[in-house]
């Protein structure tokens, strides 16, 4: 039996987009895309009045009369257990730091291509984050000040090769590609990195190799 597929609703104020959107979800076997909200207001309507939940949100910081990162705040207090992935034009480097600090599963430009968008929602249904690569250069660079902070156990040579592509910015299917390994390899690799850098997704892992000088 086939898995349902992954529920998302999208906040966009700019309906051309939303619809362009919708339609690159509805048009995968696995997604859908039932929902799309213009403005913060209609969609906390519906979260207070109604018991209907996607899997994931797709949010955009630029809407009108709200901030976009107080929204996200808003929503993991009320939705926790549902994963807010950013899609938007905005990249200036206190807006990435602070949706990434507060709880966004990742971040995605609105100039990614769509198959970086399908395959950033799959890498967060699938416990992992998405990163658009100018937004990964960012956060290299952002904490490339910062020296090492604690020890952990040391990395395999394939395990440093897997964390340096991925604070590249790279998917899994890229880095299996460069490394000449299988897709599942990387997630094994990535699931031994995470242990032992005591994180929980690529974001933190990307975080975390930075500050401590692995990548």
């Amino acid at each position: 039996m086939s898995s349902a597929p992954i529920t998302l609703w999208i906040i966009e104020d700019h309906e051309i987009f939303a619809k362009h959107i919708r339609r690159l979800i509805d048009g995968e076997d696995d997604m859908a895309c039932p929902r799309h909200f213009s403005n913060a207001t209609d969609l906390f309507d519906q979260l207070q009045n109604f018991p209907e939940r996607p899997d994931m949100l797709l949010l955009d910081l630029g809407l009108p009369r709200r901030d976009g990162l107080e929204i996200l705040n808003d929503l993991r207090k009320m939705i926790p257990e549902v994963k807010v992935l950013i899609l938007t034009a905005h990249d200036d480097r206190e807006k990435v730091y602070r949706a990434i600090c507060n709880g966004a599963s990742g971040y995605l430009l609105k100039t990614a291509d769509p198959d970086e968008i399908l395959a950033g929602i799959r890498d967060v249904m699938h416990g992992s984050s998405a990163l658009s690569s100018p937004i990964a250069k960012m956060i290299l660079e952002g904490f490339s000040r910062y020296g090492p902070v604690d020890q952990i156990e040391p990395l395999t040579a394939r395990e440093s090769e897997v964390l340096r592509e991925l604070v590249k910015g790279f998917i899994k299917k890229e880095i299996g590609d460069h490394l000449s390994i299988s897709q599942h390899t990387v997630d094994m690799h990535l699931r031994s990195v995470y242990r032992k850098l005591h994180v929980r997704s690529q974001t933190e892992a990307v975080s975390k190799a930075l500050r401590q000088g692995l990548a």
